[in-house]
């Protein structure tokens, strides 16, 4: 089984809180909107004081820049550099004024969010321009641990995340890998199950027809031999009706035991109910009035849904299967829906079917011989939906 390639769960494990850059930037922008109403006075005498005027104004857009580009996992560089501006315009601004302190705490976030050692230095730098901030300003000693035992908890709290989005996604690979294991297990029972009925087939046909082939070669060259050839000819033709007699026996061998007792719709529920009681909700309809069908019809019926299915118990990963049963006057529908992952147009086709194999591709050339056809539509994430449809008259 080949390895399955790494996902964006894996690769980006580095910054564990990519859910959360909104929720700061809100806590950011209200705290900037504090820091305007405690401390903004327009001075223009000097560069320094334009500078710390204006800085509140070129702080607000780059941290919308540094959290924004978080939640589209933006190239790490680029949140770093947003990140750094940030904490820089916001150190000239608390080391001017310490109540623009009131910011610390979304900066802590962004600092965190940024992931990897770097994201944690700068969380550390934060609180040591945090704490010179307000060593500096008249206060009690005490609230010097305040910057010391946030930066503590915040560097608790992203460990934490770290290793709770690494459990996650090592546990998103092995369900992965589970169900890579699963498809090639089906494929293996299935083939295994295939070349026993091919084995047993087998058997079948050369202890019955082979052995009449070879008595109606053998009498074929009696009557050669013979003046009587009108009772050779009697011969081979009881040896011949009783080969079509056999042939005609495993043809019939070859349908589906499930159509042997039971009529289409009931063969069709209990597959349902059969394939599908674990895997999802089943809803089967039967519309217009049930007929007899031709046995070809029925078991490419029975054919289609059995392969539907798997598909998506394979794929689709679905909540609910629809099946509908439609009998109209001169031909036979029967719809089967999903509301799983569904794939894009072409992804059938680029991969012979849905399972990989040629299960759809024998199933649409079997409706087409038998004049009818069969559809596939699907969209992502809308689920998917085959139709086949045959002729009443099929023979």
């Amino acid at each position: 089984m080949q390895p399955l390639p790494p996902n964006e769960s894996t690769v980006y494990r580095s910054a564990p809180v990519r859910q959360l850059p909104r929720v700061w930037l809100a806590i950011a922008i209200a705290s900037l909107a504090a820091g305007f109403t405690l401390t903004f006075d327009p001075v223009f005498n000097d560069l320094a004081s334009t500078v710390i005027t204006l800085l509140p104004f070129v702080l607000l857009p780059t941290l919308a820049a540094a959290f924004t580009r978080l939640p589209a996992g933006g190239p790490w560089l680029a949140r770093t550099v947003a990140a750094v501006a940030s904490v820089a315009a916001w150190s000239i601004l608390v080391l001017n004024d310490d109540r623009w302190s009131i910011l610390t705490f979304a900066l802590l976030g962004l600092c965190f969010s940024i992931g990897r050692a770097s994201g944690v230095g700068l969380a550390a730098v934060v609180t040591g321009i945090w704490t010179l901030a307000w060593a500096l300003a008249d206060g009690p000693e005490w609230r010097l641990l305040v910057p010391v035992a946030s930066f503590g908890a915040g560097v608790i709290l992203w460990m934490t995340l770290v290793r709770a989005e690494g459990e996650s996604a090592e546990l998103a690979e092995i369900v992965e890998r589970l169900r890579a294991a699963q498809s090639d297990l089906a494929a293996s029972e299935r083939e295994k199950g295939a070349l026993e009925e091919r084995s047993k087939f087998a058997g079948e046909i050369h202890d019955t027809l082979a052995q009449g082939f070879t008595s109606i070669v053998l009498l074929s060259r009696a009557a050669r031999r013979t003046d009587d050839w009108e009772q050779s000819i009697d011969a081979i033709e009881a040896v011949a009706a009783e080969n079509l007699h056999a042939a005609r026996r495993l043809v019939a061998a070859i349908g589906p035991a499930e159509l042997e007792s039971a009529s289409l719709p009931d063969a069709l529920d209990h597959q349902l109910a059969t394939t599908m009681s674990h895997e999802a909700a089943v809803e089967f309809h039967v519309a217009g009035s049930p007929a007899p069908l031709a046995g070809s019809v029925e078991v490419t019926f029975l054919r289609g849904l059995q392969e539907a299915l798997l598909n998506v118990r394979t794929h689709a990963d679905a909540h609910s299967v629809y099946v509908t049963l439609t009998y109209f006057h001169d031909c036979v529908v029967l719809d089967v829906r999903d509301d799983g992952e569904g794939f894009a147009p072409g992804a059938v086709a680029d991969r012979a079917d849905l399972t990989g194999g040629q299960g759809l591709i024998a199933l649409r050339r079997r409706a087409e011989s038998l004049g009818g056809y069969l559809t596939v539509e699907s969209t992502p994430g809308q689920g998917s939906a085959i139709s086949i449809q045959l002729p009443t008259g099929a023979a």
